[in-house]
């Protein structure tokens, strides 16, 4: 046989066993590759645990508010006229009822001193005409017109003294006063402003909040305000009024706060900033790495019975590395925070994390399911 002839048979025959023997060994093998398939299937899924607790949905909110003295106003006097004497100063405390201001009043004392006078004449005549009663000396009639002038005569001294009273500013109540511009000499009207009181013993902040936090308010709520000339420093406060309705435009609710003003250190007028903390409704907490994604929304793995259940779940509020979670998760259950990725349901999981809590609650699972077996 020619020898080129012989290499190709060669060739060939080896291609055929080599061929022949990868199919036994695919023959061979087939039969455990279910097998293998089943027991990586049986197999435990590593997982790092985390324990599920529980927190409360405060809110912590900051706003801007403005502050307001607890009652303050701005005076002008009754009567137009001339200032005779102006007996204050800016930013000194006074009292209630103490004159600030006087007007020329010598006409209305004139007036006061006539009216008097005619009162202490009505009166003489009244006296003699009851000193005949019952004699018929006077007629009954005159006897009454004289009790009338009386009367009468009162009735102008008490308006000599209003209009004696009006050329005088008091204090309505106690307050600190502010600048004024006024002089004596000065001529003004009742429409001069003269200065303002402020009765800032302690300052009403008003602020705005969003609706969505309408049911959370009550009155008496603690709230703490601050205001850059004084740093970090903080001022606390209760809550006072809640307005009835919510702004139609601005969807917005308005409070007010009442703040002691001790030292008299804070001022009307000032911007502050509000911080409030309101309670909420208390939800299971979970690793902010325990939440998943999926079609169907948000979800968690937790562990019963040693088994891997996907829990759905609604995030209600991120709180830094935490969330609040709203579904069927009890506190105190295991959440899988790594290792996911893995998982089926049902799945069989191992943790390798070291939780002591999850730790003991799956022992103590695991001895329940001993005993009922």
């Amino acid at each position: 046989m020619h020898p080129r002839l012989r290499r190709i048979l060669t060739l060939g025959f080896l291609t055929l066993a080599a061929v022949a023997l990868v199919a036994w060994a695919m023959r061979g093998r087939a039969p455990d590759v279910p097998a293998a398939a089943s027991a990586r299937a049986e197999a435990s899924v590593p997982v790092v645990l985390a324990t599920a607790g529980e927190a409360e949905n405060t809110a912590e909110i900051d706003v801007v508010g403005s502050g307001l003295a607890a009652r303050s106003v701005t005076l002008f006097a009754a009567v137009p006229g001339e200032v005779e004497k102006v007996s204050f100063s800016a930013g000194r405390l006074v009292r209630e009822g103490q004159i600030l201001l006087r007007l020329v009043d010598r006409k209305q004392r004139l007036a006061l001193d006539l009216a008097a006078a005619r009162l202490e004449a009505a009166q003489r005549l009244l006296a003699r005409y009851e000193s005949t009663r019952g004699t018929g000396a006077v007629p009954g009639s005159v006897i009454d017109e004289a009790q009338s002038g009386v009367r009468l005569a009162e009735i102008d001294v008490r308006q000599a003294r209003e209009a004696l009273a009006d050329r005088v500013v008091r204090a309505p109540f106690a307050g600190v006063v502010g600048l004024t511009s006024i002089e004596p000499g000065d001529r003004i009207a009742i429409d001069t402003p003269i200065t303002t009181l402020d009765d800032r013993r302690s300052l009403r902040v008003n602020f705005e909040l969003p609706e969505v936090y309408a049911a959370r308010l009550k009155i008496g709520q603690q709230i703490t305000v601050s205001n850059p000339a004084y740093g970090a420093r903080r001022f606390e406060g209760r809550i006072a009024q809640i307005d009835s309705r919510v702004d139609e435009t601005s969807r917005n609710l308005r409070v007010r706060a009442s703040v002691p003003n001790k030292g008299d250190v804070l001022r009307p007028g000032m911007s502050f900033q509000v911080r409030l903390t309101l309670p909420g409704a208390t939800f299971v907490a979970v690793p902010e790495l325990a939440v998943q994604w999926g079609r169907e929304g948000s979800y968690v793995w937790t562990v019963r019975d040693g088994k891997a259940v996907q829990v759905p779940v609604r995030t209600v509020r991120r709180e830094a590395d935490r969330v609040l979670v709203e579904g069927a998760l009890r506190a105190g259950e295991p959440v899988v925070i790594e290792g996911v990725q893995r998982l089926r349901a049902g799945r069989a999981v191992v943790d390798v994390g070291g939780d002591p809590v999850a730790a003991a609650e799956r022992s103590d699972g695991a001895a329940a399911v001993r005993a009922s077996q």
